[in-house]
């Protein structure tokens, strides 16, 4: 072949590396804003929104985790290993003689009574703040005013950054103790509150300890976790795509599943696995037979939530060998025994994203799977190649659904 024909006919270049420079554009414009840009933002928004006061206002700012492997830990106590994004939630307050708060890019103002439940209908993100405020105030009113970029497909990650960081600013405003245990777990109760369904610790506790460029794996039954170094972003790439109409949060469904699982518990505490304390204590190799010992209802529960807190094990052996191969199958894995064992096939969305992902795993892409309760997925490949897929997903979704899918590249 001649050496010309390897050359662009305008620039000069060899053909591959265009497609290449015009990624490492994407990749290097891709760079959310600062935390302290963001509660800055916050803080102006208060006072644009509810004018100059003469109290004093705080502001603080947390970090959303999605998970990586964490769905599971809503339905029991058992192990998660989440990861810290850039972005994050801000939030200021400030005491004033009425509870009143305001999202930054929406027109609404909600006001509350800071000394009673929310009340019926109010979006999840509205409710979490007044029980975060009540239970942590007790019926002292303030103004807030959040500022949020963590993509709202990652409902759980968002919920948690958000409580986590209207907690340090009443801490900051209250002069509250220091006590991060008692903290997380007000929290806790005020996350179930507001979305009427399980809620797990480990989303609360990936935002308050997690950091951008690390993992955290978290115990939820001890509140105990250990930070985990993530890979450089020249070793390895990641986005969340959101496909719309994906699997949203359903309390009914989710309450259903958590008594499924403390029903299948204590089946099997009937049936030869007396000295079972938690679905936790199951071993792997004891699965087939404790399946056998359930009715077939019970089975796919039982079977994906042992599974999937066996492969955070796993998923932690893959970061400390940095086997991204091996990583990105244990999320291709999880994926699978969500829509085979979970929760069917009602994201087809989902679905085809992570089918993209697959499918491209010779050009470098290592899995994919869905991201918590918002339908959000996560992406894992090549620093290179993330953003090829991320177009191929676009043209899968566009020409499948008709509709453009909200894409972050990380």
């Amino acid at each position: 072949m001649a050496a010309s024909s390897l050359r662009s006919d305008r620039t000069g270049l060899p053909p591959y590396v265009s497609p290449m420079l015009e990624t490492l554009g994407r990749m290097q414009s891709r760079a959310p804003m600062r935390p302290e840009q963001l509660t800055e933002r916050a803080t102006a928004l208060l006072a644009e929104r509810f004018g100059a006061a003469p109290t004093p206002t705080e502001a603080a700012f947390a970090h959303g985790a999605p998970g990586l492997l964490a769905g599971h830990t809503n339905y029991f106590n058992g192990f998660a290993v989440l990861m810290a994004l850039p972005q994050g939630a801000a939030v200021a307050v400030r005491a004033a003689p009425a509870a009143r708060l305001v999202f930054d890019g929406d027109d609404a103002v909600w006001t509350f009574d800071a000394a009673a439940p929310p009340a019926p209908g109010r979006p999840t993100w509205v409710a979490l703040v007044e029980a975060a405020v009540r239970q942590l105030g007790e019926g002292a009113a303030v103004e807030v005013a959040v500022v949020c970029t963590v993509p709202a497909g990652c409902l759980d990650a968002y919920l948690a950054a958000l409580a986590v960081a209207v907690a340090r600013a009443l801490q900051a405003l209250w002069a509250l103790p220091d006590a991060p245990e008692a903290l997380l777990t007000t929290l806790h109760r005020a996350a179930a509150e507001a979305l009427g369904a399980p809620f797990s610790l480990a989303y609360l506790i990936g935002s308050d300890a997690g950091r951008p460029g690390r993992f955290t794996l978290a115990d939820t039954e001890t509140g105990e976790h250990l930070p985990l170094d993530a890979p450089p972003p020249e070793e390895v790439g990641w986005a969340l795509v959101d496909a719309g109409n994906g699997y949203r949060l359903d309390p009914a469904q989710d309450y259903q599943r958590s008594a499924q699982a403390h029903k299948a518990l204590e089946g099997l505490r009937q049936r030869g696995f007396e000295q079972l304390g938690s679905i936790r204590d199951l071993e792997h190799r004891d699965l087939e037979r404790a399946l056998a010992a359930l009715p077939r209802s019970l089975r796919p529960v039982v079977r994906h939530l042992v599974s999937e807190n066996r492969r955070v094990q796993k998923l932690v052996v893959a970061v400390r060998r940095r086997d991204w191969q091996l990583f990105g199958a244990l999320l291709l894995m999880s994926h699978a025994s969500l829509r085979a064992d979970w929760r069917g096939s009602d994201d087809a969305a989902a679905d085809l994203v992570v089918e993209q992902a697959e499918a491209m795993s010779i050009e470098g892409m290592h899995g994919a799977t869905v991201t918590g309760r918002g339908g959000c997925v996560l992406l894992v490949g090549q620093p290179f190649v993330v953003p090829l897929c991320l177009d191929r997903v676009r043209a899968a979704v566009e020409e499948r659904f008709g509709r453009t899918p909200e894409m972050v590249l990380l």
